[in-house]
């Protein structure tokens, strides 16, 4: 009985090699031969395949009763790094970091809010274009999307994007499919109203002088006097003549490059997409919406019940995350500005959403998510009073709370492209 077990073991072990092995072939020939590697490509899941899947996935929810449905709290929790004074978001299971470019006085380690908030919206548009054209029985064969801020004030965004799209089908079929697309775009029909934020002041009085032991690290509170000593500094080069010098203040430089450019495009998507502004595509094998913004990338996703697989948050979850994300990096900036000492800084956000709006019964049920509540913590050693000042004043220059707080103008357009791995 040992040696039939032995035996066995030792042939699944060289059955496990032989794969291995074999595996490491494909992957060298998919390296070396391009030809092989386009093969390959053509032969991987098309957007037509994605379209099939995502019309049982929809039909598979609306199987659902409307009984077994409940509205769903969305959560969000955003935190200002300590030492470095990024955004930390955390939703659910889900993790990412915002940052601001070198040229605004941060690392680049992620994109920064604004224009990862516009991305989110671009990913939600163009995964609602896929859902429509899935019902609409509209062959895709390539899809992408470009968007940009056209408003010149914290109140006025003036959203614009161009769906770049791949298809057999007539000018009139697309242009119905644009209007479906917008109407049934959770984060569009957001976008387009006005909403209130309901915020709550959680504050700590901190000791004036803090005590800790030799070997700490830096903290929020040196952090925010660092970016005082850096803005000071910076008003008086300008009030001179001159540019911010970024040996002396950080890298706070004007002219300062903002980051590189992605050169990577996926092939269903082709170079159409802009590498430099925020835009979204569509990974069709797997489903998944990534939103790209320089050579940053972020992934967003649906949850299983509807046919995705939860490799990111959702685009309504991402959007209200982003608030507290943006929250926190303009409340660092006016903490900096009136010499206000920070020790923590912390947004937790919810909002409701209800899956059954458009049922029978829930028609007049918005898609989008509402009731949205920000709780602030902050601890410092100044006065309640001043703190609760200070976050009056982050809400009026916060931009994602403004584009919240008010109705926005989104127009779009569909233009056609031939996609290069057809």
């Amino acid at each position: 009985m040992k040696k039939i077990l032995l035996s066995t073991i030792i042939a699944t072990a060289a059955v496990t090699v032989a794969v291995a092995q074999q595996n490491d072939q494909r992957l060298n020939k998919a390296i070396t031969d391009a030809s092989w590697y386009h093969k390959a490509l053509k032969s991987a899941p098309s957007f037509r395949d994605l379209l099939k899947r995502r019309k049982n996935a929809v039909e598979q929810f609306r199987a659902i009763p409307t009984d077994v449905l409940q509205p769903i709290t969305i959560k969000a929790f955003a935190t200002a790094e300590q030492r470095a004074g990024t955004r930390h978001v955390i939703i659910r299971e889900h993790e990412y970091l915002n940052d601001s470019g070198y040229n605004n006085g941060g690392f680049d380690l992620g994109i920064g809010t604004p224009d990862h908030v516009i991305s989110a919206i671009a990913g939600d548009l163009i995964d609602s274009y896929v859902t429509q054209a899935a019902l609409k029985g509209i062959d895709i064969d390539s899809l992408g999307i470009n968007i940009n801020q056209t408003g010149h004030s914290l109140q006025d965004w003036g959203l614009k994007y161009t769906i770049y799209i791949d298809s057999p089908a007539s000018d009139s079929q697309l242009e119905e499919l644009r209007l479906l697309a917008e109407q049934n775009s959770p984060l569009y029909q957001f976008s387009i109203r006005a909403h209130k934020v309901n915020t709550e002041l959680v504050y700590t009085r901190s000791a004036d002088e803090l005590v800790l032991p030799p070997t700490y690290q830096p903290g929020l509170r040196e952090f925010i006097e660092w970016e005082t000593r850096k803005g000071e500094g910076n008003r008086k080069l300008r009030e001179s003549g001159q540019r911010p010098d970024k040996s002396k203040f950080g890298g706070y430089a004007y002219d300062y490059p903002y980051s590189r450019a992605n050169p990577f495009t996926p092939a269903q998507t082709d170079s159409y997409l802009s590498p430099d502004g925020p835009s979204a595509f569509i990974n069709p094998s797997s489903g998944v919406t990534v939103l790209q913004v320089r050579h940053h990338r972020v992934l967003q996703d649906h949850p299983q019940f509807f046919g995705g697989n939860d490799l990111g948050p959702t685009a309504i979850e991402s959007h209200i995350g982003l608030l507290g994300s943006c929250f926190t990096h303009v409340a660092e900036g006016t903490a900096a500005r009136t010499k206000t000492p920070l020790d923590t800084l912390n947004v937790s956000l919810t909002a409701q959403f209800d899956p059954r709006a458009g049922r029978k019964g829930f028609e007049q049920t918005p898609l989008y998510p509402t009731d949205i509540k920000m709780r602030v913590f902050i601890s410092s050693p100044r006065p309640e009073a001043e703190i609760r000042e200070l976050v009056e004043k982050t809400e009026r220059g916060c931009p994602i709370y403004n584009l919240v707080t008010n109705a926005q103008v989104i127009s779009g357009r569909i233009e056609r492209v031939t996609a290069r791995n057809k």
